[in-house]
């Protein structure tokens, strides 16, 4: 019997029962995708990894940091800014202006804020956000401590621009609107009416500032010791009390004054030195300044100390003493004027001060 070598025997001929077919499948399997591997290079296989797109996914799906979480919820929650009205007003000291009264809690039933643009004919100019309607009340107060001098108001609608610098705009009929919105029970904070009490003070020069100091107050000023010859007196009631009025030559003409003294009751008797016929004009958007008209007098004692004071009445009267023979027009026995000064409100400071 001739055996022949088993390396000569052919495997593809060699018979099996069961599962032959299954077995020469996945063997021919094996061999085809062990050529596809040999063929395709191993960074493009890298590419075509299923594992590329999940890394690729969780890179563009990163936690947000706590700052953009808290801007994007904030960016969510912000409530839509709505306008409830617009309003025109023309020539408000030479400028238009236009007011939106805006919501901003997405409640439109009110209003949390103003604004007011500056229109030109051909652009927009300036923006300004409202603070208050300011009313400035001035108490003229001078160095006679039982004076009434009364008191003016100076008012406007305070605004700020970008750069939180304040001013006061607004003439009768924009003030007045500004007064309904505030009293307006839409009106959920966005304005309200300030009233501002100041001190109005003289200076002797004439001129007005704010100050909160008492000054050297008549009834504690040192007394004036005429010089001349007591020639009589008169009693004027004036605003503010009522008044001695003193007169004394000093020369040899008998029908001339060269020294007034002034005194009344609670204060000592004090040379009066001048007599300003003033008039103090504050300059808004209003169509006329506000003023206010009066007489100052300032008195000195033998020191040349300088008190001040206020009064209408007696101002009045002492006009027709100096159209008067007493009251030497070459050798005056005190110098009058008439002064007129403008003044502004600094809204930034609450302060006035001088323009002319």
């Amino acid at each position: 019997m001739n055996i022949k070598p088993l390396s000569q025997i052919s495997l593809n001929k060699v018979q099996f029962s069961g599962t032959k077919k299954k077995q020469t499948q996945k063997s021919e399997h094996i061999q085809h995708s062990s050529s596809m591997h040999k063929a395709v290079p191993l960074a493009v296989l890298i590419a075509m990894s299923p594992l590329t797109t999940p890394n690729t996914m969780a890179q563009d799906k990163l936690p947000q940091k706590p700052d953009e979480i808290l801007a994007e919820k904030r960016q969510k929650e912000q409530p839509k800014t709505k306008i409830l009205d617009v309003k025109t007003f023309f020539n408000v000291n030479g400028e238009n202006y236009i007011v939106r009264t805006k919501s901003t809690d997405g409640d439109s039933s009110n209003f949390e804020s103003i604004t007011v643009s500056q229109a030109t004919p051909k652009s927009r100019g300036a923006k300004y956000e409202t603070e208050e309607v300011s009313k400035y009340n001035f108490a003229p107060y001078t160095d006679d401590i039982e004076a009434n001098n009364g008191f003016f108001t100076v008012d406007g609608v305070k605004v700020k621009d970008v750069d939180t610098q304040r001013k006061l705009i607004g003439n009768e009929e924009f003030i007045k609107y500004f007064e309904k919105l505030a009293n307006s029970p839409a009106n959920n904070g966005a304005i309200k009416v300030v009233n501002h009490n100041e001190n109005l003070v003289p200076l002797p020069s004439g001129r007005v500032i704010i100050s909160y100091e008492d000054g050297n107050l008549w009834q504690d000023a040192e007394p004036y010791t005429p010089k001349g010859e007591y020639m009589g007196h008169r009693i004027l009631e004036g605003d503010n009390g009522i008044y001695d009025i003193a007169i004394y030559n000093s020369d040899d003409q008998t029908l001339t004054a060269e020294e007034f003294t002034l005194k009344k009751e609670g204060c000592p008797e004090l040379r009066i030195d001048k007599m300003f016929k003033v008039k103090s004009n504050f300059v808004s958007d209003h169509n006329e300044p506000i003023s206010y008209e009066t007489y100052q007098f300032n008195l000195t004692d033998d020191d040349g100390v300088t008190t001040v004071i206020y009064d209408k009445t007696l101002g009045e009267y002492m006009e027709r003493v100096c159209k008067s023979p007493l009251y030497e027009k070459d050798n005056v026995p005190f110098d009058k004027a008439d002064l007129e000064k403008d003044y502004k409100i600094s809204a930034s400071t609450n302060k006035i001060y001088n323009v002319k």
